[in-house]
């Protein structure tokens, strides 16, 4: 149900000229498999996006990896070796790319939504990364430069 409250948001944002950014599911592009290989990334890649890091615009890729255990994690793989944790997810993946201007745009969608509640909050320049952590909850981060690391921006619940 959250899924197609989401669904159901994004299209609207995208009628208006909003969110136009997702997740592939299609096979990882060399570099990225490349960059998994060198961090050491043993998990399957079951979804991708590209993110831009910063200023500098370096090019990275935000993975929803599955765990054997079940459910997975989301991290962002730079181009420089970083591999940054951003959280676990229980059940199955949903992982999306925004820039910031759509990411503003999906946070005032959220704010007239009547089935969601949330924030999303960019900091800077840098791809804003939104996944499902749970069934009926989603996650945002951004890259922050002064802390060279990846921070929480917002989330939403059904």
């Amino acid at each position: 149900m959250i899924r197609s409250a989401l669904a159901t948001l994004l299209a609207t944002c995208m009628a208006a000229g909003g969110v136009a950014a997702g997740a592939a599911t299609a096979a990882p592009p060399s570099e990225l498999v490349a960059l998994a290989a060198a961090a050491h990334i043993d998990e399957a890649i079951l979804h991708w996006c590209r993110v831009q890091l910063g200023a500098a615009r370096e090019r990275a890729y935000a993975v929803a990896l599955r765990s054997p255990s079940g459910g997975g994690r989301y991290l962002v793989l730079g181009a420089r070796g970083q591999a940054f944790e951003l959280g676990p997810f229980a059940g199955l993946a949903d992982l999306s790319c925004y820039t910031p201007a759509e990411a503003r745009r999906l946070d005032r969608a959220l704010q007239t939504s009547e089935t969601l509640r949330g924030r999303i909050e960019p900091i800077g320049r840098s791809t804003v990364v939104c996944g499902f952590v749970e069934q009926t909850g989603a996650a945002c981060w951004q890259y922050s430069a002064t802390l060279h690391s990846f921070v929480r921006v917002g989330d939403w619940l059904h």
